[in-house]
């Protein structure tokens, strides 16, 4: 987002929102994680640093002026999925809300994984 200002322009880029809005949905509980590429991980392993944009896509409104977000998360076994995700919605929408000023039209929640608890795995290993 780019904006004029008295002293100048103030252009914010959408991996900042990403990042945002990774924080944000990372503190979300039943959320075990977001679906990163192999790009990601190598970026993660090589830095030593977790990357909070992977798993999500940020994308302007066809009008400029409005964004929409989409995360795509691991969630954990034996959750609402649902209110998960409306709370993640919501949480995702605020922050960045707050931090940017940019109007977020829409947050789009895709379950792409679920994490199994260990009892669960074991027993299939067991196999």
């Amino acid at each position: 987002m780019s904006e004029a200002q008295d002293l100048g322009k103030v252009e914010i880029f959408d991996n900042v929102i990403g990042t945002i809005a990774g924080v944000a949905v990372s503190a979300i509980e039943g959320i075990a994680g977001m679906r990163g590429t192999f790009i990601d991980g190598i970026k993660a392993a090589t830095t030593g640093k977790k990357d909070f944009s992977a798993g999500v896509e940020v994308r302007k409104e066809p009008d400029g002026k409005r964004h929409i977000i989409d995360l795509y998360i691991i969630i954990d076994y034996n959750v609402n999925i649902m209110d998960v995700a409306a709370r993640a919605q919501k949480a995702v929408k605020q922050k960045v809300e707050e931090i940017t000023s940019i109007s977020i039209s829409s947050v789009n929640i895709h379950v792409s994984d679920i994490r199994l608890p260990e009892s669960l795995t074991e027993k299939a290993a067991d196999s």
